[in-house]
């Protein structure tokens, strides 16, 4: 597995933690990225073929139609995934000692945003094949042209 490390840099109480962040294997990221898509596509997002065609730039410009639309235990559920991903470094002597993340490694507010999105940006690859899976079968299920539109004039 791809493996990285994320030391906070940010002032702070966080500043200089490090943490080690692994990407999921193939079939469980593939699977964490369809759930997130179908999630965001059920909670009224418009993810399609534009989405999976823009590459890494267009998905990040519409992070927030992905996990905007999700519901909070969807939401949750995939964001404790991106969480698993991650052990925190706890003796800097010792760089081969790490652990789980709990919550009292995040002291600043917004070091777990940090380090999730450290962790999300090396799953984006997955998002853009699931969008690109998932856009046909989406097109199919939604209208293209309004009834009214259909109709001729009298």
């Amino acid at each position: 597995m791809r493996t990285f490390d994320y030391t906070v840099s940010a002032e702070g109480a966080d500043k200089g933690k490090s943490f080690v962040i692994t990407r999921m294997d193939a079939f469980t990221a593939d699977k964490w990225a369809r759930h997130a898509v179908q999630s965001a596509i059920r909670g009224g997002a418009r993810i399609g073929a534009t989405l999976a065609d823009s590459g890494m730039a267009g998905l990040a410009s519409v992070g927030l139609e992905i996990f905007g639309f999700m519901d909070e235990a969807d939401l949750d559920r995939a964001f404790d995934k991106l969480i698993a991903c991650v052990k925190i470094r706890t003796d800097p002597a010792n760089p081969n000692m790490t652990r789980a993340v709990i919550a009292s490694d995040f002291e600043e507010p917004d070091t777990l945003g940090l380090v999730r999105g450290a962790a999300f940006d090396c799953h984006v690859g997955f998002l853009l094949a699931a969008a690109r899976q998932l856009s046909p079968l989406v097109a199919a299920l939604l209208p293209t042209e309004s009834p009214v539109e259909n109709q001729s004039p009298a």
